[in-house]
């Protein structure tokens, strides 16, 4: 179970709002439900991480 991926999703919608989760979704290809189902390894943070920073960057 993705629990550190699913906590990054919760962290951009409080920052970014529900647009910031959708497009986090585009970005990765993975559901915040997805997420929380998929493994946390070391590719999968590194995909969410780089896309957060992607949003983030404007």
């Amino acid at each position: 179970m993705g629990i550190q991926l699913k906590n990054r999703y919760e962290e951009v919608g409080r920052e970014m709002g529900s647009l910031g989760r959708m497009k986090l979704a585009m970005l990765t290809k993975m559901s915040s439900t997805q997420a929380g189902e998929a493994e946390d390894s070391v590719s999968n943070l590194k995909l969410v991480d780089d896309a957060i920073a992607q949003l983030r960057r404007g």
